[in-house]
């Protein structure tokens, strides 16, 4: 069923609202924009599904209430980017989530695995792709495109019934909870302009006050794409803030000269690109800007990924989910700088595998 209309939608969010979970999805575009552009949401509850047409519908208020109402079970599956979109919509952040992909991990199914792959495990039912790459913000949505929204809530919530009983019977619901709840309080801190710096690859390859420099190009970058809609790397590339970091000096001959940069990229953020380098320099370094060198500690990584490795077959969890090495440098760091776990190893991973992986660092130094 498409619904048009705010009336429809109204109506619909108030019957959504008296049933005990409801499966959501959306569908969006950002090729070419900093923000998403909302092109679908589709609803499923009980044996139903609805399609709802974001370019049709403008009042959203009633979805908001729905969505901060605790009494209503949300089932999406990989939620992080669905929560941009329902975000943008409403301005309202959902209550009582559950994440089928996230679960999923938890229950031993394996790691980031996609809604066909994780339907045909839990269900056996054998999905195509079909428009996956698909323009959704086309009109009027070919009868293939509705097809295959709707089918991309249809079965979330048989999913969440089976899910839910396998983590009850684990007892792992809690740690589900738990994890995304941090995961999304890590996305928001990610989202900050000044952790920007942290997505750019080699960057500690850098010299403390160029990576210094770096932080501050990353974080002008990320404000001017967020003002002007614009992707990142259509506003500049990673690898020219690398140049600019590292440059001795970004006058306009210098920024002429620069391999990648255009002539009317450079013309037009000259002085701001200047003026963010000089401050930057000016500031000097922070701690952040002279990362620990870990080369010397390879062994003991290589030790801390043989227990998370062990303590995921005996769980039967993929070990990612218990810990990725990027997670494993951060505990080393913090341990033999402050001797504390940082957030990501307390919660439910203190229970099955920190102690042993902080004892493992201490033994090795």
């Amino acid at each position: 069923m498409l619904i048009q209309s705010d009336a429809e939608f109204g109506e619909l969010c108030a019957r959504w609202s008296r049933t005990r979970a409801i499966g959501m999805d959306t569908e969006f575009v950002r090729e070419r924009t900093w923000f998403p552009r909302p092109a679908l949401l589709q609803v499923s509850a009980g044996d139903e599904v609805w399609l709802v047409d974001p370019l049709r519908v403008a009042d959203w208020a009633p979805f908001a209430r729905l969505l901060e109402d605790p009494s209503v079970v949300k089932v999406l599956h990989a939620v992080s980017e669905d929560l941009e979109v329902f975000e943008l919509l409403t301005g309202a952040s959902p209550r009582n989530l559950f994440d089928t992909q996230l679960a999923g991990a938890f229950a031993g199914h394996g790691y980031s695995l996609g809604y066909r792959g994780l339907v045909e495990a839990l269900l056996e039912v054998s999905l195509d792709k079909g428009e996956t790459r698909s323009d959704w913000l086309r009109r009027p949505l070919s009868p293939a495109q509705l097809r295959y929204a709707a089918l991309d809530v249809t079965y979330l919530l048989p999913m969440h019934g089976r899910l839910s009983g396998q983590l009850d019977a684990l007892g792992r619901s809690a740690w589900m909870n738990e994890e995304l709840d941090y995961q999304r309080r890590a996305k928001a801190a990610d989202k900050r302009p000044e952790a920007a710096y942290l997505r750019i690859r080699n960057r500690d390859q850098l010299r403390p006050a160029d990576h210094a420099v770096l932080r501050a190009l990353c974080a002008w970058r990320e404000s001017e794409a967020m003002a002007r809609d614009l992707p990142r790397r259509h506003l500049m590339t990673d690898d020219i803030l690398m140049q600019l970091a590292a440059a001795e000096s970004v006058d306009a001959k210098a920024l002429d000269n620069m391999q990648g940069l255009g002539r009317r990229t450079a013309a037009r953020y000259a002085d701001a690109i200047r003026a963010c380098v000089e401050k930057a320099r000016r500031q000097g370094p922070e701690a952040v800007d002279s990362p620990v060198d870990l080369r010397p500690h390879a062994g003991t990584i290589k030790r801390l990924k043989r227990i998370v490795r062990q303590e995921a077959e005996i769980l039967d969890m993929p070990p990612e989910l218990l810990a990725n090495r990027r997670a494993l440098e951060s505990l080393l760091v913090s341990v033999l700088d402050t001797g504390e776990a940082p957030v990501e190893f307390q919660g439910w991973r203190s229970e099955v595998i920190t102690e042993k992986l902080i004892d493992c660092i201490h033994e090795s130094n």
